[in-house]
């Protein structure tokens, strides 16, 4: 492996399994369940033949590993592992620019038609990662996906009839029915829920940082109901699941408007039973509720955090601080600015407490 001849962080790469040294620049976003994570490259070809030897190797599939070394006499630690999607050659400024994908782009490029009867979402995952090689990180699952009412009726079905064309849009949709993680981790498929996972927890005050910023939604009014409405045409019954989310009431009336009337939002979808109704509501809760409050902070980089960690912010905004749950993660080297990330989190619940072990952070 390349040396690190300073104090400096310093970052090279494998491509096809050839060692590059000479990287300019790196731009890695790790984007947490059901995203896939990106990485940008900046490589000099200065013509040194030893340097330029990956150049012949990216004919055809390009895999892609990033290492960096933060101080000297440390052992590198991974960054990244994917595919190259383009590689763009700049002969005139000796440059070689890569982007791409970790390994969830195998996923996003397969398809083929399958109906899965009676299979479970794990059992689905299972097959699909062990179709691929990748090492499987997946809870078990009990509830039958894959049919619906005997054979009957298909519930999940992957290209012929349905609107999901790819493996990784199957197994999107099975990790939002099931309310589990999903993300592609060097060659590890994880499919889980959230607690099922590790995870770090930190504290960070404004001392640390070098930006922060907080950002509030603001609702149009004080009360919500999210309503699930269905029908089952061979029973010819119809299925309605609401869940009101009311927030304290306003001091102040709106000018020349109606009292404050609940927003109403309605999710319509056929054949749902009362079990994937109210997932449906919860499904849309947990999206409104990822941002009602986020965070932005830009710090020194470090390898430590990852997204589904768990950060108590302490600004001294009595308001804002509290527990933010880690979203994603973009790292940024370069040779001449260092090394910074940004970070994008949202509020964990008012009630809710994070156990990590020995670590219990005080609940939002």
């Amino acid at each position: 492996m390349p040396g690190n001849t300073s104090g400096a962080p310093r970052v090279w790469a494998q491509i096809n399994g050839a060692d590059v040294d000479s990287v300019m620049h790196a731009n890695i976003s790790n984007n947490g369940s059901c995203k896939s994570s990106r990485f940008e490259l900046t490589v000099s070809t200065s013509g040194n033949t030893q340097a330029d030897q990956w150049l012949p190797l990216i004919a055809g599939k390009v895999t892609v590993a990033i290492y960096m070394r933060s101080r000297r006499g440390e052992n590198g630690s991974t960054m990244f592992e994917g595919l190259a999607d383009n590689i763009a050659i700049d002969p005139i400024n000796s440059t070689a620019r890569i982007t791409g994908r970790d390994y969830s782009s195998v996923l996003i490029s397969s398809t083929y038609q399958d109906s899965f009867f009676n299979q479970t979402a794990s059992e689905i995952a299972n097959s699909i990662a062990a179709r691929h090689g990748f090492v499987q990180n997946i809870s078990p699952t009990s509830t039958m996906v894959g049919s619906y009412q005997c054979d009957g009726y298909n519930q999940v079905l992957l290209n012929a009839h349905s609107h999901i064309t790819s493996e990784w849009d199957l197994l999107k949709s099975l990790a939002k029915t099931e309310r589990f993680q999903l993300f592609v981790s060097g060659v590890t498929l994880n499919f889980a829920p959230a607690e099922a996972l590790s995870r770090n927890a930190r504290s960070i005050g404004a001392d640390n940082v070098i930006a922060l910023t907080f950002h509030k939604i603001c609702p149009t009014s004080d009360q919500m109901a999210l309503t699930a409405k269905s029908w089952n045409s061979w029973l010819s019954q119809a299925l309605t699941y609401s869940d009101d989310q009311s927030a304290d009431q306003s001091a102040f009336a709106l000018p020349t408007l109606n009292a404050d009337p609940a927003a109403e939002v309605a999710l319509v979808r056929p054949n749902l039973t009362s079990q994937d109704a109210e997932r449906l509501v919860n499904q849309r809760l947990d999206a409104l509720n990822e941002q009602s409050m986020t965070v932005q902070i830009v710090m020194p980089g470090e390898m430590s955090l990852m997204p589904g960690d768990i950060l108590f912010v302490n600004s001294g905004n009595s308001i804002a601080d509290g527990n933010y749950i880690v979203r994603s993660i973009r790292r940024q080297f370069s040779t001449t600015a260092g090394f910074i990330q940004y970070i994008q989190g949202s509020a964990m619940t008012a009630n809710s407490s994070v156990s990590l072990g020995d670590r219990i952070l005080p609940s939002g």
